[in-house]
């Protein structure tokens, strides 16, 4: 696999975006599209990044930067964005910095091959109570218990897409975590995934990524992706499953003036 090439970034792209946007639609967030850009903006939450964040951002739509810290600024948000590798990058990184953005950080995201690979004694199992799914991934995350009931059921409604897959893990017939498999063609994306804090460093995680591979495999996939914050956990748990890194995104804020 050419984890350098752009063609990859933008398949990977892609794959996460549409699982964002496809989340966010039923979140109460508004949406509003920008060229190939889909700008994310949810003010009564302006803490949650991924409710007030830009998708899809490529040099190709740098024009419609303006247009797009506008938005942030309306609302009183500060924007967030994370940007993939690509060739004219410099012009993207111009047109934020005008517009008063600032590099944060840096978010991993990882790619490899999709073939099975065994799993410990932890059991995972396809969610067969959306409610108890949504439940588990909420607590996991650490959502607090009045927030849990606005968001469970923008998570709940995930057992009705067809392409999402949601799996629950145990310890000791307890539920320890909960994670989802998102499939696209011929690529599966690791996607949101928690464990609760009690079952924390227990192999919840790897036994949960390890499921989730074997699945996508036995379903068709050449690949499987995910990401994590740079250098996290995460990143870590999907390295000892086999994933390499495909690329690095650069981590941008847009200011609340401007």
């Amino acid at each position: 696999m050419r984890f350098s090439d752009e063609s990859l970034a933008r398949r990977i792209e892609t794959v996460s975006n549409d699982f964002m946007t496809e989340w966010l639609a039923g979140t109460g967030a508004r949406l509003e599209r920008f060229g190939g850009a889909i700008a994310a903006v949810d003010p009564s939450r302006p803490e949650l990044d991924f409710v007030n964040r830009v998708y899809g951002l490529w040099p190709e739509d740098a024009q419609s930067v303006d247009e797009i810290a506008a938005l942030y600024r309306r609302h009183g948000v500060r924007g967030w964005l994370e940007l993939a590798p690509a060739e004219r990058f410099e012009r993207l990184g111009t047109a934020l910095a005008k517009v008063g953005a600032a590099h944060i950080g840096f978010h991993a995201v990882l790619c490899g091959d999709a073939s099975a690979r065994p799993t410990d004694d932890i059991e995972v199992e396809p969610a067969s109570d959306p409610e108890l799914f949504a439940d588990v991934l909420l607590r996991g995350h650490g959502v607090p218990e009045g927030a849990r009931v606005r968001d469970r059921a923008s998570v709940v409604r995930w057992a009705e897409i067809e392409v999402w897959r949601l799996y629950l893990a145990r310890i000791d017939g307890e539920p320890a975590g909960a994670a989802l498999l998102s499939l696209d063609d011929d690529m599966g994306y690791l996607a949101n995934a928690s464990t609760l804090p009690e079952y924390r460093n227990r192999g919840v995680q790897t036994a949960l990524i390890a499921r989730r591979i074997a699945d996508a495999a036995a379903a068709g996939c050449d690949a499987v992706c995910s990401s994590a914050a740079f250098g996290s956990a995460s990143q870590r748990n999907l390295e000892r499953a086999g994933l390499r890194v495909a690329y690095t995104k650069a981590v941008w804020r847009l200011g609340n003036e401007g």
